[in-house]
Formats: C-alpha cells, structure tokens, sequence
C-alpha cells in the first residue's frame, strides 16, 4: 500500500522558490516517504544556508525540515541530494520510534539499511569512509554502505554496541580491496 503524499507547507523564504522547485523538492521527500513510516504526513519545509538540511519537531507533533536549495552561479538550481533528505528524516524516525539510537552516526547506519541503494547519491554524512570514497561516491559504493549497514542493524538489534565501528571497519576494507 503507497502512503498519502505528504502534506507540504512552505515557510515564507521557501515559498519565494520557483513553483518547478518546490515541485522537484516535493517529489523527492514523497519519493523517500515510504522508507520512513514514522513520519507525520504534515511536514513544513523552510530553507537553509548553514547547513545541507536539518529538521526538529516539535512537543506538539509538528515537523520542520529546512533545507539548501539555491540557485548556482551558472543558473542551475542546487537540490539537496535524496541521502541528505533521508538522512534528517531518519532524525524524525528515531524521534517518533523506540529502539533507534538517537546520535547521528546510528542515523546514518539506520537510514542505509532503509534505503534502497538508488538515493544513497552520496556517502554518509557522520560515519567514517575512505577520502576516494566521499570524493567520488560510486553506484556500488551505494550498494555496499546498504548491505553493510543492514548486517550493522542486526548486529545493534542482537545486542552488539559497535556496529557503527563494524559498519566503518568493513565498508574501509572491501572498499580498498577493490
């Protein structure tokens, strides 16, 4: 069963992008909405120029995501890419689930197993990779942090407290041995 498009709402700055803007920026959160069943279909998007993205919630339930988009100097518009997206709202998931550690390395690890490797477009924000690798991040770059990531979220759910460095310590190895 597909989910209910999110319900989107524009802070002020965001409602000045261009309408194909926040269109493409709309279908890439409900592209990525269906990995992340903990969401709340209502979700507010406001921009940034500090940071890639990052999102809060509030006590009432409400959800902020604030994001960079901005126009390049040749005119091109620049997305957040679909990793930095899932990576805040695997923020939201472990918010809104029990049994998700909350700091951010478990969030990458979390959101990797979850995705499937097409919108892994760029390496982990928090955990450790080779330079090569976030320099250049390869389709089966994606495909190894996915697999890895779930052998490292059942690793967690049998007890094991360093997956994380299970995660790094594997993705290292089978990334230079390539």
């Amino acid at each position: 069963m597909c989910p209910m498009p999110l319900e989107i709402s524009w802070a002020r700055r965001a409602r000045r992008l261009p309408e194909e803007v926040r269109e493409e920026i709309s279908r890439r959160l409900n592209t990525l909405q269906p990995h992340f069943p903990e969401l709340t279909p209502q979700i507010k998007i406001g921009l940034t120029r500090i940071f890639e993205g990052f999102v809060f919630q509030s006590n009432r339930g409400s959800v902020k995501l604030k994001l960079e988009v901005r126009k390049e100097k040749n005119g091109a518009w620049r997305y957040p890419t679909y990793w930095t997206i899932a990576h805040e709202f695997m923020h939201l998931a472990q918010f809104n689930s029990h049994g998700i550690p909350g700091d951010e390395r478990a969030c990458d690890i979390f959101a990797l197993a979850r995705l499937p490797p097409r919108f892994i477009d760029e390496s982990p924000t928090y955990l450790f990779v080779p330079p090569d690798a976030r320099a250049i991040w390869r389709e089966r770059d994606a495909e190894l942090a996915h697999t890895l990531a779930e052998v490292a979220v059942r690793k967690f759910k049998d007890g094991e407290g360093s997956y994380a460095s299970y995660w790094e310590d594997e993705f290292e190895h089978r990334y230079n041995a390539v």
